[in-house]
């Protein structure tokens, strides 16, 4: 009986925390515009079919009613052999309801170079 009780228990917590996630995700923006990774994932098709290990990160600038979004998406193991990483940062704002990319920014991160550990804007040699 006491197994019963502890069990209930854990499906109560788990069952709260998914409300709690739900009402969040709502407040981003999730269902009444797509959110800046959406936006993002629909524009680079190519990420689906691409060979290179593909990292995508979204942030906010606070959790709750956002007004400021970033998706980073790092592209890694590149055919190019002087390219060790390309680094896409997208950046939007939330106007109106409606999240708008405001920039995007392109950066590399070489093999060749003075500057092999950071991104940078230009090209690599």
């Amino acid at each position: 009986m006491k197994h019963i009780w502890i069990i209930s228990a854990v499906c109560l917590a788990a069952f709260s925390g998914c409300a709690t996630t739900k009402n969040l995700v709502n407040k981003v923006g999730v269902g009444a515009a797509e959110t800046p990774l959406a936006q993002v994932l629909s524009e680079r098709s190519d990420l689906k079919k691409n060979l290179a290990t593909v990292e995508i990160r979204q942030y906010f600038n606070r959790v709750e009613s956002p007004t400021v979004a970033e998706v980073k998406v790092t592209e890694t193991g590149l055919l190019d052999d002087s390219v060790r990483s390309i680094r896409t940062v997208y950046s939007f704002k939330n106007l109106d309801g409606q999240w708008k990319r405001v920039n995007t920014q392109k950066e590399y991160q070489c093999y060749r170079g003075g500057n092999t550990k950071a991104f940078q804007k230009g090209k690599c040699p």
